[in-house]
């Protein structure tokens, strides 16, 4: 048994610190090639370029049940101050809601001040997002591609900064261009913030260094645009995968292809409104992460010429293991503690130290690069930040378990309704006749699981403490706390 136990806490460590070394790779290129990394990533609107060359474009709004965003968004697409005959609009809508109503009045209102819009409405789900967007690019002629989900809302000069100014896609292999999340101002409580934090890692860190050392730049599923020859090159979008911006942007790269990340070009959107609500985006996120691991990681391991760091590339194609693996260090911590060799432990624990001090130095770099500085308050985002990835391991696990069983899935819907309750499932029916229906996150099924996992880590903190070894309890109390925070965050009504 202790042979057992040691070769797979030991194993588990190994697989953590190799994540870790490598996101300390990248967080040391980031800190000594800053100026660089930082031009890298924004455009040059310093040509003068005739807006009568504009490039032909279509803006796709892949919709489903967005009442509350539909009319926002499809109002910000039309309105882009862009040359009116070279480009159109298409309203994505397969929603079973009042949304298509209010989209019909909105497109409508657009195409009577000469605006080119359609409002495509499929008669079934089929490929989710990945269908709607593939159904309705072929229904278009023009060279580029702008997608936006209902939350987001472009700048009017959106188009022009990027297809005309900037120069972005100058080079024939730009297959896309993906600019920046940002966030409503102000972001305020503690979960908006810590949320705002972890996806402002990957835009302000992550995203810029990867560009700068030529690994694969991803899209993000909205606030781009793609060249259609390289949609059509890269094989066309895919329901095969939950993560269809991830899957398209790994075929591109192996036809040769490579995307731009512009930071400066930013386009506002909401967070999610109820940790309920992050969840499923995480676990969404992490199946489709999972399944792309496993159609895409041997393509890029054999490719010839094309990827510059292939091990890289890898280890971004499985980035969400990490959670399955923090979750097999937690369910064997106590017995480790108790029946490993005593300086094998020692030796492991100085390994897993490097994992422990990767999120909270990501997050520091974020804010410093973000904010300019740290200060105190920025101190409770980067510990609720690493608290709440902690805590969403449970969710987060059992997404990439059922990525590798599985292909495809239903696409769930984030809900970011801020005013939206927390009871009633993703399309609610109104609570009365003449009420507007709200938009509500169920429980997830793993709320339980981490109810179990809780329970667990403070059963083992008293076997622990029962057996002498009081101190190395801390972890489970810790990790628990991680967890409860998550659970509690989830019976919160509101969004804080």
């Amino acid at each position: 048994m202790s042979i057992l136990v040691s070769v797979l806490y030991a194993s588990a460590a190994l697989l953590g610190a190799a994540f870790a070394l490598v996101e300390l790779r990248m967080l040391w290129r980031f800190v000594t090639h800053r100026s660089e990394i930082r031009e890298t990533v924004h455009s040059d609107e310093t040509k003068s370029r005739d807006m009568a060359e504009a490039p032909t474009v279509t803006i796709q709004l892949p919709l489903y049940n967005e009442r509350r965003a539909a009319e926002q968004i499809v109002r910000a697409a039309a309105l882009q101050d862009y040359p009116v005959d070279r480009f159109d609009v298409q309203v994505l809508d397969d929603s079973t809601d009042e949304t298509s109503d209010i989209v019909a009045a909105a497109v409508a209102e657009m195409a009577g001040r000469g605006v080119r819009i359609e409002h495509i409405r499929r008669d079934n789900r089929e490929g989710y997002k990945a269908g709607a967007l593939a159904e309705g690019l072929e229904r278009s002629e023009a060279d580029f591609v702008a997608m936006f989900d209902a939350d987001f809302v472009p700048d009017s000069d959106f188009l022009r900064r990027i297809l005309v100014d900037s120069g972005a896609f100058d080079d024939p292999k730009v297959a896309f261009v993906q600019a920046r999340w940002a966030w409503a101002e102000p972001v305020r409580g503690l979960l908006a913030s810590a949320l705002a934090l972890l996806l402002d890692r990957h835009f302000f860190v992550q995203k810029p260094t990867r560009a700068y050392v030529g690994n694969v730049t991803t899209f993000n599923g909205s606030a781009g645009i793609w060249r259609r020859s390289a949609i059509e090159d890269g094989g066309g979008w895919s329901a095969d995968t939950l993560t269809e911006d991830l899957d398209l942007s790994y075929r591109c790269a192996l036809k040769g292809y490579h995307g731009r990340y512009l930071q400066d070009v930013p386009v506002v959107n909401e967070l999610p409104g109820h940790m309920r609500a992050f969840k499923q985006q995480q676990h969404r996120w992490a199946k489709g992460n999972a399944q792309c691991f496993l159609s895409l990681t041997g393509r890029v391991m054999k490719s010839r010429g094309v990827l510059r760091d292939k091990l890289d590339e890898a280890f971004l194609l499985a980035g969400y293991a990490i959670h399955p693996i923090l979750m097999v260090n937690l369910l064997l911590w106590p017995w480790a503690v108790l029946l490993m060799d005593r300086t094998a432990f020692w030796i492991v624990q100085a390994i897993m130290g490097l994992v422990i001090l990767v999120a909270p130095i990501s997050f520091a770099l974020t804010v410093i690069e973000r904010d300019r500085g740290l200060s105190f308050g920025s101190v409770g985002q980067i510990v609720a930040g690493v608290c709440i990835g902690i805590g969403l391991m449970v969710n987060n696990t059992a997404g990439q378990i059922q990525g590798f069983l599985s292909s495809g899935g239903e696409f769930v819907r984030t809900p970011k309704d801020h005013h939206a309750g927390s009871d009633e499932g993703d399309a609610s029916t109104p609570k009365s006749v003449g009420t507007p229906k709200r938009y509500r996150s169920p429980l997830h099924w793993t709320f339980y699981i981490e109810l179990l996992v809780i329970t667990y880590c403070l059963a083992s903190t008293a076997m622990l403490i029962q057996a002498g070894e009081g101190l190395w309890a801390v972890p489970l109390v810790f990790w628990s706390a991680c967890l409860a925070m998550v659970v509690q965050l989830q019976l919160t009504p509101r969004h804080a």
